[in-house]
C-alpha cells in the first residue's frame, strides 16, 4: 500500500511499504492461530519537498484515505531455533485525491479509488529471555488499479521485494522498545520503464504500560532511498530523485477483555526530500479467530 502521486522520486514519490502501520510490540508475533486486522489510514499533505527540501510546486494538496484488511496465520515450528512461523496477507482499499499547481496559472486535479497492491509475507519468530525477534520476506504484487495516464494511481504497477528484521525488547514488565529495519527492492514499471531506487525503512516505538491493558508511548520512522531512480537505464535528474522523510508522534494500544486489540497513532512528518511532508493517522482493530492471545498487555 502506498500514497501515490505522479511527481518526483521513486516513481510518483511512492514506496510500497506503509509508513506508520505499526507501533508497539512490532516483533510480538501472536500465538498459533488465525487473526484478522482492519486498518484505517488518513494522510494529508500540502507540501511536496524537492531535492533540497523546499516546496517543489506552486501549490500542492494530497489527501488519502485507506481501509486495509490483513490476515495473519501463525503455526508452531522448530526451525533454526525459531518457535513460530507466520504468514501475513495485506490488501488496501484506497481513495486518493490530488490537486496541484506546478506554476502560477496552471492547475491539475486527479483522483483514484480502488483496490491497491496485495502483499504476502512469511516470517519466523524467535523468543529469548527479554527479547523477541522476527525475520520476514515480503512480496508486493501489482494487483492495484493503475493507468499511466492518470495523475494518481492506487496501484504501483511494479513488483516489490522486501527483507525485514524486527525486534522487541522488554527491559521491565512496564516498558517495551521495538524496531523494524526493512530493505525494499523495486522492479521496473513495464508501462513507463521507470525503475525506482532501493529504499531502507526504520520504524520504532517506545511503549509504557501505566496499567497492563494499556500501552502509551512515542513512535516514529525514517525512510531513505539508497539508489537512484532510472528511466530506460538513465538516472533521473541530477541526484537520482532520492526519497527521504521522517515521522514522529504519539501512539496508544489497548487490550480489551475479550482479546480484541485497539490501536491508534499519529505522525508528523519532517525532513522530507522528493516526497510529500504531511500528517499521518492510523488506527486498527485486531480480532483473534483461533486460540486466545496471552493475557492483556503481554
Amino acid at each position: 500500500m502506498s500514497l501515490p502521486l505522479s511527481v518526483l522520486a521513486t516513481e510518483h514519490a511512492t514506496v510500497a511499504f506503509p509508513s506508520g502501520a505499526d507501533d508497539f510490540l512490532i516483533a510480538g508475533m501472536p500465538p498459533p492461530g488465525l487473526y484478522g486486522w482492519i486498518y484505517y489510514n488518513h494522510y494529508q499533505s500540502n507540501f511536496l519537498a524537492n531535492n533540497s527540501g523546499q516546496m517543489a510546486l506552486q501549490n500542492f494538496n494530497l489527501k488519502a484515505n485507506v481501509v486495509a484488511l490483513r490476515f495473519d496465520y501463525v503455526r508452531p515450528v522448530s526451525i533454526l531455533g525459531a518457535d513460530r512461523l507466520g504468514f501475513l496477507f495485506f490488501l488496501p482499499i484506497v481513495n486518493l485525491n490530488l490537486a496541484l499547481s506546478p506554476v502560477p496559472g496552471v492547475s491539475l486535479k486527479g483522483s483514484s479509488r480502488g483496490v491497491g497492491d496485495f502483499t504476502i509475507s512469511p516470517g519466523l519468530h524467535w523468543t529469548f529471555k527479554n527479547y523477541e525477534m522476527v525475520n520476514a520476506f515480503d512480496v508486493s504484487i501489482p494487483t492495484g488499479v493503475y493507468d499511466k495516464t492518470n495523475l494518481v494511481n492506487v496501484g504501483l504497477n511494479r513488483w516489490v521485494l522486501r527483507l525485514q528484521h524486527m525486534g522487541t525488547w522488554h527491559p521491565t514488565p512496564a516498558w517495551d522498545i521495538s524496531y523494524r529495519l526493512l530493505w525494499e527492492y523495486n522492479f521496473s514499471n513495464p508501462d513507463t520503464h521507470y525503475l525506482s531506487g532501493q529504499t531502507v525503512f526504520f520504524d520504532w516505538g517506545v511503549g509504557w504500560k501505566p496499567k497492563p491493558p494499556l500501552t502509551i508511548g512515542v513512535v516514529g520512522y525514517f525512510l531513505r532511498q539508497l539508489t537512484s531512480d532510472k528511466v530506460n537505464g538513465s538516472i533521473v535528474g541530477s541526484g537520482g530523485s532520492r526519497v527521504r522523510v521522517d515521522g514522529i508522534g504519539p501512539g496508544v494500544k489497548y487490550f480489551l477483555p475479550n482479546h480484541v486489540i485497539l490501536s491508534a497513532r499519529y505522525f508528523r512528518e519532517f525532513d522530507a526530500r522528493n516526497h510529500p511532508r504531511g500528517d499521518v493517522f492510523w488506527c486498527s482493530v485486531t480480532v483473534p479467530f483461533g486460540p486466545k492471545p496471552p493475557p492483556a498487555g503481554h
